[in-house]
């Protein structure tokens, strides 16, 4: 949430300042000048509430332009307060050639560093995690801009209603592999409610196409170019930015509880003894759901022809499993080998992994001992952590289930078992005097005898029921789990789930 904040934070900036170039007639070649030539701050809000700052500067440094945006918010997650907090920078030419970025984005106190500089028609990015880093390298493709090629770009388009065009991105947010397409409209004028009244401003409209799916950002100006106000939604949830002072930016700050409004009712429950069962999801919005569950080996979803998606989930049976073919080398070398994020060569994690496998005689025992092993093992659960690495949660032996998920995703590799995280929709009989609901989740997946075998150690279960729904899996190869949990982010606030039949 903290990357998309931050990107729409930097967005606003470049409405602001593009507008502010095309509005005062300033000179192409005597602006900007050296050092700091434009500031903006903006407060963030969530569900009416007031629950973080956006602080975006833009600096000249000789032949350099450089962009700095500082994001910071408070949510709930079940009652406990999480602090979010990004720093994003970028470095580009006067003529809007990308130099550089980095950024750190910090969730619960589990920094996560990336930075990516180009050399030789390549973009190199370095991505780092409690000291651990990996690097990669991509082929840099000359239609991308990043924040100063964008602003030099939209200035030459206009901002006439009516103008339409499409510019490639970069944008660490979504990764550097690719630039992001983006499409930009410029609408007429429409009057907008704000702290001083209703007010006249020009309405923008901003699709990123991003792997994600489709993220809409509408923003507002008024006739002086300056930027009043961007809304976004993560999910069925608005999120609104509102330029504002530093002053007022920084102050009388509240906490948005997020995951209590995420969770998703049943009109019916699901027995313990299921078979199988058949969900249909559907978007709250009217525009429908761009996020399609994946296919596994116990799980099938298919889009119905009015749009709404069916997906069947089986019960998974052990010793079935056993019977399959299929060895661990057939899998691809980033479910088998550790990252930044499953840290499996940790000496740590070796141990744990040894003394946790121990008297297995077959790879669905030794899954089912891995998995009882960190049931056990982290014994603080709760939401305190942000996102921590395999061996940070083997050291501290807390957190929720995305650090039950890396855990055993790393103790099975360090085994000798394939594995991958899967981020999704898990039923909940009872939670907090609720009943028969399904909230946003994550476990772990072994890939044993040629299938992809679902393990929960959050949940504490092995032969897991039908009552997951698993959005998407990753290998968490060159990742953090930020990226995945952006990757479903369209579904959170905007689902609702039936059941429509239950296999006894």
């Amino acid at each position: 949430m903290t990357d998309r904040l931050a990107s729409v934070s930097r967005w606003t900036g470049i409405l602001f300042f593009s507008f502010a170039i095309l509005t005062k007639g300033r000179a192409e070649e005597k602006y900007p000048p050296e050092g700091l030539f434009e500031e903006i701050w903006m407060e963030v809000r969530m569900f009416d509430a007031k629950v973080g700052y956006a602080h975006t500067t833009f600096e000249r440094h000789g032949s350099e332009v450089r962009l700095r945006t500082h994001t910071y918010m408070k949510i709930k997650r079940a009652g406990t307060e999480v602090i979010m907090e990004s720093h994003e920078n970028s470095r580009e030419t006067i003529d809007g050639e990308i130099l550089g970025f980095s950024g750190v984005v910090n969730m619960g106190a589990q920094p996560i560093r990336k930075e990516g500089v180009v050399k030789g028609g390549k973009v190199v990015v370095t991505n780092e995690q409690f000291g651990r880093k990996s690097t990669n390298s991509y082929e840099l493709d000359q239609r991308g801009v990043m924040n100063w090629g964008l602003i030099r770009l939209m200035v030459k388009k206009g901002f006439h209603k009516g103008t339409k065009y499409e510019v490639w991105v970069y944008s660490p947010d979504f990764g550097m592999e690719s630039p992001t397409k983006a499409s930009i409209e410029v609408h007429g004028e429409e009057t907008i409610k704000l702290h001083a009244g209703p007010t006249e401003a020009t309405k923008i409209t901003t699709v990123l196409h991003s792997n994600a799916g489709k993220i809409e950002t509408l923003s507002w100006v008024d006739k002086h170019g300056m930027a009043l106000k961007t809304t976004m939604h993560l999910g069925g949830f608005p999120i609104e930015m509102v330029k504002t002072s530093s002053g007022e930016a920084i102050k009388d700050f509240v906490s948005a509880e997020f995951f209590n409004k995420s969770l998703i009712k049943l009109e019916g429950k699901i027995p313990p003894d299921a078979k199988s069962v058949t969900y249909e999801l559907s978007a709250k919005k009217d525009d429908g759901l761009q996020t399609v569950p994946e296919d596994g080996d116990f799980q099938k979803a298919k889009r119905q022809e009015d749009g709404v998606i069916q997906v069947r989930v089986e019960r998974i049976k052990l010793d079935e499993v056993l019977k399959g073919k299929g060895n661990p080398g057939q899998v691809d070398p980033e479910y088998r080998l550790p990252n930044v994020m499953i840290d499996a060569n940790d000496p740590g994690i070796r141990a744990l992994a040894r003394a946790a496998s121990r008297g297995a005689k077959n790879p669905v025992q030794m899954a089912s001992n891995l998995r009882s092993f960190v049931t056990h093992y982290v014994t603080a659960k709760n939401l305190d952590v942000g996102f921590a690495t395999a061996s940070e949660v083997a050291r501290t032996r807390e957190g929720d289930c995305s650090e039950h998920a890396v855990l055993l995703a790393a103790l099975g590799r360090s085994s000798g078992l394939p594995s991958r995280v899967a981020a999704g929709l898990v039923y909940l009989p009872r939670y907090e005097g609720r009943k028969n609901i399904m909230g946003f989740h994550m476990w772990t997946q072994f890939h044993i005898r040629g299938k992809w075998v679902d393990f929960d150690a959050a949940m504490g279960e092995s032969e897991c029921a039908p009552p997951r729904i698993a959005l998407a899996t990753s290998s968490l190869k060159d990742e953090s789990l930020s990226s995945i949990a952006f990757s479903i982010a369209e579904p959170i606030g905007n689902l609702n789930v039936k059941i429509l039949a239950v296999k006894r």
